[in-house]
């Protein structure tokens, strides 16, 4: 058994050692995918064609969008299930849906406070 300078000695050196193992370990970063486009952990393909627009130059959306008043409406009759499902899951694309959708009603009903 070592005892006394030559054990303090080892026990120093495996401290530095450790100190340099987490240096290492932090310093590597592992490179970025373009597949990493949505903040969830499921891939979701996404195109890059922008909406198109109709007559009146207003733009259609596609897939999940605000602008849509179909996506609104459902969003807010399930309002409640989709907040207490994503309430603590916050690499879920459906917590920055609500938040964003919450952040969307806020501004559009500033003038309206009883809704």
């Amino acid at each position: 058994m070592v005892e006394g300078r030559d054990a303090f000695i080892i026990k120093k050196a495996l401290i530095e050692m450790r100190k340099d193992q987490y240096l290492i370990k932090n310093a590597y970063r592992k490179p970025l995918g373009n597949g990493l486009l949505t903040r969830s952990e499921h891939y979701i393909a996404m195109d890059d064609t922008t909406s198109s627009f109709d007559d009146t130059g207003r733009p259609i959306p596609q897939g999940i969008s605000l602008m849509n008043p179909k996506v609104c409406s459902q969003i807010l009759c399930n309002y409640s299930r989709l907040k207490q499902d994503s309430w603590d899951q916050f690499n879920g694309d459906t917590w920055y849906l609500i938040y964003d959708f919450e952040r969307t009603c806020d501004t559009a009903l500033a003038n309206y406070p009883a809704y």
